[in-house]
This record gives C-alpha cells, structure tokens and sequence, in this order.
C-alpha cells in the first residue's frame, strides 16, 4: 500500500508500516493503517499531512488511519497515537508548517 506524501516539491511514496484488518463490535471488518515515526526525523511533517490528505480522500474506506510516537519519560514509555481519520483533525494537520505545531497536537490530542 503506498500514499503518497510531498517533501521539496516532489511527490514521494509512503509505505505504512501496519495495515491491520480487524473486526469491529457489529461484526463487521475494517481495515487500520498504523504508521509508528520516530519525531526526530526530518519528514514528520511531511509524512503527516500526507496521511491526512489521504484520509481526506479516502479515509472512509478505512477505520484507524494513525501516526504513533513513542513517548518517553524517566517513570514509563508510552505510544501516542494521533488519530488522523477525522474531519477536524485532517483540518489542523492540512494547516501545520512545522514540527512544533506537530509536536503541539500531539500533547493535545493524542491518545
């Protein structure tokens, strides 16, 4: 599976990491993509807004469509996810021009 992210004015291929097939409380199957990133690479950005530009376009033909970090502290670990496949959430990705507005949403609104 390969969506297609821009960095420097080219358009390059992503490949999740995680498609997941899953079934749901109705029994039903829906179908995740799970993108773990390191944040301290360069095309965090880039591969964000890649991810919501495609759920923005496609996004209803999936469940989860998310970009996870691991968080760490001296106590624990933690793997934040930040759901992407959302209305208002491809809004303010589709909006960031930096890694500290990126790094904003996801002390905000990570899971």
């Amino acid at each position: 599976m390969e969506i297609p992210y821009q960095t420097g004015g080219e358009v390059l291929p992503m490949f999740p990491d995680l498609v997941i097939i899953r079934q749901t409380k109705d029994r039903e199957y829906a179908i995740d993509i799970l993108e773990p990133h390191d944040p301290r690479l360069v095309d965090n950005i880039e591969k964000a807004v890649g991810l919501a530009r495609f759920a923005e376009r496609r996004g209803h033909l999936f469940g989860r469509i998310q970009l996870i970090r691991k968080q760490s502290s001296v106590a624990w670990d933690h793997f934040a996810r930040l759901e992407i496949n959302s209305t208002a959430m491809i809004a303010k990705l589709l909006l960031i021009t930096g890694n500290r507005q990126l790094d904003a949403l996801f002390a905000e609104l990570a899971s």
